[in-house]
């Protein structure tokens, strides 16, 4: 193992528990299981009830405790058991704490127990390769780190956890497609420490095969016809599986030179950004050289749990950019965000938010006997032909009017109703339906100056540069 850095020493110290952390974490985790037991017992119902994830297996990041407990269920039971009788047994358990009910590949309970997060997850006690649901492999997964986690192994996860969190590239949500934390160990596990994932990792190619268990060991070519993704990284108890299957493009090629910039000159500054200032006034003095290419879709309230309200942002994000190219409008860059408030919003950057009203189309050659008789008949005399047809070189040309002018009235007219046409999604499409507003950059700091959240993530979505490349 690569020895630690004075910078990687200091910030171990800082992410690793302390005596006291531990012991409050670990009474709100066996109270959390023995009250679940103890219903369990009651119910006669023969579940098993486990402790999993990264308190488990002794990787978490001091400050940011989540304790995971899985409510194992036998394989024979429906599916409706992990979505009624198993919450209903968790709700029953935990009477008196703080719930809220979340939802993943199917409903678990959140709880706050003793003042520390608890993630209660019902699954099915499967065996290996049959899997009934997402979380079944979550057991597996621990009790594989469990044996091969080494106590050295261990803070560098917390190393590499830090640093992708602090990049924000940390999490396998739909919001962040980025690295898990199951993911980290696993990488942690293959190169040896924390230093050798960044060397590693400042050399990676697309795709990025990771076969830590050998499963494709001298046919990778199985590997790469089986799994699509850019950063590949076999589940070691489910061959079938990417563990880095939620990672995007984006966020492995972030790592990659997160990696040689920290290589090549380390810094706290990786592990603990400096967050930048983000006045109002900072924010307008941005704009003055912005041109007039910035709106912002405000969508609304969204009636959606977080992953499927993310899910939706991205394909609503996409559908708008659709329309915007097939009328010519060139979108630059697009942002979906999310504000505590519930709103959601959409920030576009046009190269020109409003277009010369004519626009020159170009025919099919002359030599095309039918081609050019159809261009004829369609355009000549035609209402939106402003000028034309006339003949180019050997090009049929015409000068058409744009049925929209002003990016913002297109969106106005196409979005109004819902949008479903366009590829929006449903949940999307219900909020644009009751109304939606598109706004100038202007008009939205008006609505929206005095609220933190929305301006630092314009201010971020200006900035164009991630914190990490400062």
């Amino acid at each position: 193992m690569n020895p630690r850095s004075p910078i990687e020493r200091e910030v171990l110290e800082k992410v690793t528990p302390n005596l006291e952390e531990r012991r409050a974490v670990e009474q709100a985790a066996q109270k959390t299981l023995n009250l679940l037991k103890a219903e369990v017992n009651r119910l006669q119902a023969g579940w098993e009830v486990r402790l999993d994830g990264s308190v488990a297996k002794d990787t978490w990041i001091s400050g940011e405790a989540d304790v995971d407990v899985f409510l194992q269920i036998p394989p024979d039971k429906p599916r409706t058991y992990l979505e009624t009788e198993c919450l209903n047994l968790i709700r029953k358990a935990l009477t008196g704490w703080r719930m809220v009910e979340r939802y993943a590949d199917h409903p678990y309970i959140e709880a706050w127990v003793n003042g520390v997060r608890v993630n209660v997850v019902p699954c099915y006690k499967a065996q290996p390769g049959k899997w009934l649901s997402a979380t079944d492999r979550t057991p597996y997964h621990t009790e594989y780190m469990k044996a091969k986690l080494t106590e050295e192994l261990k803070g560098e996860v917390r190393l590499l956890k830090k640093l992708l969190k602090a990049a924000g590239i940390y999490g396998a949500e739909v919001k962040v497609k980025g690295f898990s934390g199951f993911l980290c160990e696993l990488l942690t596990l293959h190169y040896g420490s924390f230093r050798s994932v960044l060397e590693a990792a400042s050399d990676w190619r697309k795709p990025q095969l990771i076969d830590i268990d050998g499963w494709y060991k001298g046919r990778e070519r199985d590997a790469y016809t089986l799994f699509h993704e850019p950063l590949i990284v076999v589940d070691p108890v489910d061959k079938s599986r990417n563990a880095a299957s939620a990672v995007s493009e984006e966020n492995m090629w972030s790592l990659v030179q997160i990696a040689r910039c920290y290589l090549a000159n380390p810094n706290l500054k990786y592990f603990y950004p400096q967050p930048k200032a983000g006045s109002l006034e900072s924010l307008r003095e941005k704009l003055t050289t912005r041109g007039d290419g910035l709106l912002l879709l405000d969508i609304g309230f969204v009636d959606a749990v977080v992953d499927v309200l993310w899910s939706q942002l991205f394909k609503a994000e996409k559908a708008v950019l659709t329309l915007l190219k097939a009328y010519d409008f060139n979108p630059l860059r697009s942002q979906p965000i999310s504000l505590e408030d519930g709103r959601s919003l959409i920030i576009l950057e046009l190269e020109k938010r409003v277009l010369n009203p004519l626009k020159k189309h170009v025919g099919p050659p002359v030599a095309m006997k039918k081609s050019s008789q159809r261009f004829l008949e369609k355009h000549v005399n035609a209402p939106d032909t402003a000028a034309g047809p006339w003949i180019e070189k050997d090009r049929w040309c015409a000068l058409k009017k744009r049925a929209y002018t002003d990016a913002a009235q297109l969106l106005q007219a196409k979005l109004t109703g819902g949008g479903v046409d366009l590829g929006v999604p449903l949940k999307i499409s219900e909020s644009l339906s009751k109304g939606f507003k598109v706004m100038d950059v202007e008009e939205a700091l008006n609505r929206y100056g005095r609220n933190e959240e929305f301006l630092q993530s314009l201010h971020r979505f200006l900035d164009g540069r991630p914190e990490w490349l400062e």
